[in-house]
């Protein structure tokens, strides 16, 4: 169930949408393989709907785990990971276009 503040309520459970994207340094192996440590970890909990952005609806506790895993693996003095917190109405403020296919988080499958 959605309210207007972007809220998921699921077996009455919070959940918050979040963003990730990274820009992780591939310029060795050390990189790439951080490179896919930190997409894993990031499938784990979301969907990816570019090739490093992800978006995710995750109760705080989730959100936290999610959250210390992926900057466990970053390199702080390479790598670039923001994480923004949708607080509105989706539908207010992300705007779709080209072949995507969302997942209903609600439904738990999958929108054309």
């Amino acid at each position: 169930m959605r309210n207007t503040h972007h809220l998921f309520i699921s077996k009455g459970v919070i959940k918050l949408m979040y963003v990730l994207a990274y820009d992780i340094s591939t310029e060795n192996a050390n990189g790439r393989k951080r490179l896919r440590k930190v997409a894993e970890t990031c499938e784990n909990y979301g969907q990816r709907v570019q090739k490093s952005v992800f978006e995710f609806q995750l109760d705080d506790k989730k959100f936290l785990m999610m959250r210390n895993e992926v900057l466990e693996l970053m390199n702080k003095k390479k790598d670039n990971i923001r994480i923004y917190k949708i607080i509105a109405p989706k539908d207010n403020y992300v705007e779709e276009h080209g072949n995507f296919k969302s997942v209903d988080y609600d439904n738990d499958t999958l929108l054309i």
